[in-house]
């Protein structure tokens, strides 16, 4: 992917995320290329990714459209991360090393500190944090394959979003099965970390969907009384 694509990729990912683009909506390459200062090929590009990544699609001589997720998707998707994920945990409850624990330890602290104050940079520094926690699991699990896998999923877009929406209240209590996660590890507890890593996925994906089909709902009575 050249830089232009790669620039233009990482700013419609951004809106797409922070749901600047709906589902639904439709992608106009010429406006996108204005937005992101770079010609209408690189965008094309971009898209064709953003596709591959499942947060558009591509309809033949219709356009890119933000993928409108339906009840069904989610849920797969969700389920098939928390039984991956569940396994990756498991898996590292019976490897992990100390520095793994360690490490796991300071982003737990760290997640703790940053959802008690409401601050500007409060969001990304959770999801970076969070991100990296996720890593370190897949890391102890010793597969790299399981880890490519997971890394797949993880990356869609009504995952991605799923932590994108998240409050404060929301950052705590995801950090609260960080913890005990954590603790099951350092008790080699395999059956234990396996199933709080699917509960802790799971939550979230009832937090997605409560959210996802409430601005759903917003937009529709919007458009209605607009008209």
């Amino acid at each position: 992917m050249s830089k232009a694509a790669e620039s233009a990729y990482k700013q419609i990912r951004e809106r797409l995320i922070d749901g600047t683009y709906p589902p639904g909506t439709k992608l106009n390459e010429s406006e996108l290329s204005k937005l992101c200062g770079v010609s209408r090929t690189p965008i094309r590009e971009a898209l064709r990714r953003l596709a591959s990544d499942y947060f558009v699609s591509i309809e033949p001589n219709r356009g890119a459209f933000v993928i409108d997720w339906k009840s069904d998707d989610i849920a797969d998707i969700f389920e098939l991360r928390a039984l991956l994920e569940g396994f990756a945990a498991r898996r590292a409850a019976q490897r992990a090393k100390d520095e793994h624990l360690e490490l796991m330890q300071s982003i737990v602290d760290e997640i703790d500190q940053i959802s008690s104050a409401d601050e500007e940079d409060s969001m990304n520094n959770f999801l970076e944090l969070n991100r990296r926690f996720h890593d370190l699991i897949f890391e102890a699990s010793g597969s790299l394959r399981l880890s490519e896998i997971i890394a797949r999923i993880v990356q869609q877009a009504v995952v991605v979003r799923t932590a994108a929406q998240f409050t404060l209240a929301d950052m705590q209590r995801s950090n609260l099965y960080h913890r005990e996660l954590l603790q099951a590890f350092r008790l080699g507890d395999s059956v234990l970390a396996e199933t709080m890593m699917r509960s802790h996925i799971l939550a979230a994906a009832g937090r997605y969907q409560d959210a996802y089909f409430s601005a759903q709902s917003k937009s529709k009575s919007t458009k209605k009384k607009s008209k």
